[in-house]
């Protein structure tokens, strides 16, 4: 780590011996850095021991120019305790240069959890001449590469065993591994048809696929996605869990579908095919404030100006989309498998400064009712921004509190049943509401996008009587007891 002033040095440990510090002012403003996130994020004052913890996509620094992580050097105990005590770990990738590291962390009392992102052409890469053989002549279509063959498995055993021996030195060292929750957006992929066009061109590829796979696009699409569940459940999942079989384990839009309620894809743009879990022990929706939807969702039919409040409504309809279908299917297919999904504010895929930034107070109210829809965990992709580099903390800030909000009702998040599935329209006025019901007891949190509150009447139980509840714009939590067949309901504490 490059060295830290004396003065910084002593703002760093006031924060963390005191929570507070009278040299900063939450108004400063702020970059990713440790003593930001201590200064901005208080530790939650809800008991969460033995539970996941929460990550964040960067890396854990102690000043801007802190190069410690990417030389793989640990950080101050009292920094992973800090972090733990807000209900965050520092994550590692799955690679054994970091055993140094994930030692520290475990010795300060925290979790360890691997998470790593990988893209391209994945495990083919190890494997022998895995590229499509094409056509003399063949023309790659604009935005695409030169793609793998889809049913060459070696790459993908060669980097099964790498994962079992990276994990191996980890638990021989006397590592717990928590989590591993993957971010390997690799191939095979259907973000493009050029990937159908290549793989019907291959000669290699027509002697390996089905006749009717490479016929027609739709084919192709149903295919490869199920391909993709079995080859990461077989060489990703397996491996991990052949080593810590107590391990959470997750990839990236990881989802159940069924076609009943076929799941969204995270930017609302299509539905995926039937799928399963396969041996992934968590599920991995994503909900992301993404400037994207306003390209690809808007529409001139709901006569809105392009203002905050309005474009909140987009937000909350898309992010609430893929969380929704998978927890109903999941209700269905295997109710006990964990859900951790990646979550975020500001995600500038097209960084169209005309597009509104969701607001600080929805992205509280959605984070809410994704806890209330079955989340175990958080991962909180807060990539510094350039345009808006304080909201990598403010993201933080929001998770952290929400969470600590949620953890009132830990039995609700560990136990209950949940209540309700539904996705807004964008031009929804009735209430929003989501909740977790127990033999006797249920938590509901109920809001609206229009101007008034609205009332509305749900039935928890079977043998019990409904009841009418109300949903105010500013958003309402309601504690519901049972007695026999009555049902009352009373405000529950307000959040921080």
């Amino acid at each position: 780590m490059k060295s830290i002033s004396v003065p910084a040095l002593a703002w760093m440990m006031c924060i963390v011996v005191t929570g507070v510090c009278s040299m900063s002012s939450a108004d400063e403003p702020c970059r990713w850095t440790v003593p930001d996130v201590l200064r901005r994020v208080p530790p939650l004052s809800n008991n969460y021991t033995g539970r996941l913890p929460m990550i964040t996509w960067p890396a854990f620094v102690m000043s801007t120019n802190d190069t410690s992580f990417r030389e793989k050097k640990p950080l101050p105990a009292e920094i992973y305790r800090e972090l733990a005590r807000r209900g965050l770990t520092q994550r590692i990738p799955l690679n054994e240069s970091y055993l140094e590291m994930a030692k520290a962390i475990q010795a300060a009392g925290a979790a360890v959890v691997f998470v790593e992102g990988w893209g391209g052409n994945g495990p083919y890469e190890l494997g022998h001449d895995p590229l499509h053989k094409l056509p003399p002549g063949f023309q790659i279509a604009k935005g695409d590469r030169h793609y793998p063959c889809p049913l060459l498995f070696a790459g993908w055993q060669a980097k099964a065993d790498e994962v079992r021996n990276t994990l191996r030195k980890y638990r021989d060292a006397g590592i717990y591994v928590s989590a591993a929750w993957l971010d390997w957006e690799v191939e095979p992929l259907v973000w493009s048809k050029g990937r159908w066009e290549q793989a019907r061109a291959c000669s290699r590829c027509v002697t390996l696929f089905p006749p009717p796979v490479l016929e027609s696009w739709d084919e192709y699409v149903k295919f490869i996605m199920s391909l993709r569940s079995d080859l990461f459940s077989a060489y990703l999942a397996a491996p991990i869990l052949e080593i810590y079989p107590a391990c959470s384990v997750t990839d990236w839009e990881k989802v159940y579908s069924t076609p009943e309620r076929p799941t969204p894809s995270c930017w609302g743009t299509w539905k995926f095919p039937p799928m399963s879990l396969g041996l992934f022990t968590a599920a991995n929706p994503v909900a992301y404030g993404n400037d994207i939807y306003y390209q690809e969702h808007w529409s001139t039919n709901w006569n809105y100006p392009l203002d905050q409040k309005h474009m909140d409504r987009l937000y909350t309809s898309i992010m609430l989309g893929q969380v929704s279908a998978h927890a109903e299917n999941s209700i269905k297919l295997n109710p006990h498998k964990q859900c951790v999904p990646w979550v975020c504010r500001y995600c500038p895929d097209v960084d169209d400064e005309k597009v509104p930034i969701l607001s600080r107070t929805r992205y509280r109210e959605i984070l809410r009712h994704i806890w209330l829809r079955g989340a175990d965990s958080m991962q909180i992709f807060n990539e510094p921004r350039p345009r808006h580099p304080e909201i990598a903390v403010e993201e933080v800030e929001d998770a952290v509190s929400v969470y600590d909000e949620m953890l009132q009702y830990r039995q609700f998040l560990e136990e209950g049943r949940i209540m309700c599935t539904d996705v807004p329209e964008v031009t929804w006025d009735g209430p929003i509401w989501s909740g977790l019901c127990l033999q006797n007891e249920a938590i509901v949190r109920a809001f609206t996008q229009g101007k008034n509150e609205t009332a509305f009447t749900i039935q928890p139980w079977k043998d019990a009587k409904e009841i009418q509840l109300t949903a105010p714009p500013e958003g309402q939590t309601w504690l519901l007891r049972k007695d026999e067949t009555e049902v009352t309901a009373e405000p529950a504490n307000k959040q921080r």
